[in-house]
């Protein structure tokens, strides 16, 4: 079951998020997640949707200003649209899709996660972040 779920985000990564501007050279490579709840009140169902491919992941619950996060063996990055979703407080939120735009400083031979911020009822994000260890 933790093997098909590793598989799963790779499989999503592989196809999420990209504003196509990646620079010659290798790909880039994404080996993380973090969904990060910044509300004082509880989220649930938090789910990073490819819908190009259908493919997804999830956290079922997160509490007030904690997080979710998990590693995965590194994929590469290539990018689609993709749509955030989420309940709080009885509603159910989306943000519609959008590409995360890479950052201007990205480093090809760095790992890099998808950063997720739900920020408030009906306000969510997403970023590409590397931790440089220069």
């Amino acid at each position: 079951m933790v093997k098909s779920i590793i598989v799963g985000l790779g499989t999503v990564l592989l196809t999420a998020c990209s504003s196509g501007a990646l620079k010659s050279g290798p790909p880039l490579q994404i080996n993380g997640m973090l969904i990060e709840n910044q509300t004082p009140a509880w989220v649930s169902a938090v789910r990073l949707l490819v819908p190009v491919t259908g493919n997804f992941v999830s956290c079922g619950n997160i509490s007030p200003e904690s997080m979710c996060s998990t590693t995965f063996p590194e994929a590469n990055y290539t990018g689609n649209p993709v749509e955030i979703t989420w309940s709080q407080v009885g509603q159910i939120y989306s943000t519609g899709e959008f590409v995360i735009d890479l950052p201007d400083d990205l480093e090809e031979d760095i790992p890099a996660i998808v950063h997720i911020v739900i920020a408030g009822p009906g306000s969510a994000g997403a970023v590409i972040v590397q931790q440089k260890t220069k």
